[in-house]
């Protein structure tokens, strides 16, 4: 890791941790960060990160590794949100970064978080902006059915811009179709997903977040 990079995150850290029993928001509905859920399916604690990422880069889509969520708890709704909470949620003081990707990066990041369900692994995407059918049925890297951005079929051949984290960029859980690709954010003005998770919930004030068929099975 470059040096700027882990002292840029060791301030940002250290910034947060004055503070940590900070209220930033409630959720209305439970929240789910439970290890067997976040590394296998659509999550609701998935979603709020993927959502909050995707906010702040102000990106068409986003993907997060559900390896990264790390808390494995749940919530009831109505619960506060602290920020001792989400900091225990995005420990790894990883930051968003906002890449230029293709239609078949998108398809091909979604293959290799896929690959290894059922089982339960890191690399399982939760993801913003995407709504993705897969066949477990299929081979892995040929499961991936269907997806679309937004309302609208994913287009391979395509430009869209990718919220995800640092360590997905640099490759990290597989995803090396990341990895050189355009960053339309400088490492000066990406902030720490926790960060970026806080502020999302902050500025709604309350949050909501369901499992929406954002990724289900299907032929």
């Amino acid at each position: 890791v470059p040096e700027d990079y882990a002292t840029k995150v060791a301030d940002l850290q250290s910034e947060l941790d004055r503070e940590l029993d900070v209220p930033v928001g409630t959720v209305t509905t439970p929240l789910d960060s439970r290890r067997s859920s976040v590394r296998t399916m659509e999550a609701t604690m998935g979603n709020l990160v993927a959502d909050g990422m995707r906010h702040a880069v102000d990106a068409d889509v986003a993907i997060t590794n559900g390896g990264g969520i790390r808390a494995d708890r749940e919530y009831e709704a109505g619960h506060e949100l602290t920020r001792k909470d989400v900091l225990s949620e995005l420990p790894f003081g990883n930051l968003t970064l906002k890449l230029e990707v293709t239609g078949a990066d998108i398809v091909a990041a979604l293959e290799n978080g896929l690959q290894s369900f059922p089982d339960a692994t890191g690399r399982f995407p939760q993801v913003s902006g995407l709504t993705v059918v897969f066949n477990p049925d299929k081979p892995a890297g040929e499961r991936v059915v269907s997806v679309k951005v937004g309302d609208a079929d994913l287009d391979p051949n395509a430009t869209y811009s990718l919220a995800t984290n640092d360590y997905m960029a640099r490759g990290g859980d597989g995803y090396t179709m990341f990895v050189g690709k355009p960053n339309l954010i400088t490492l000066t003005d990406a902030k720490l997903m926790a960060n970026d998770v806080m502020a999302y919930v902050r500025q709604m004030g309350e949050v909501a977040p369901t499992v929406e068929g954002r990724i289900t099975t299907g032929m």
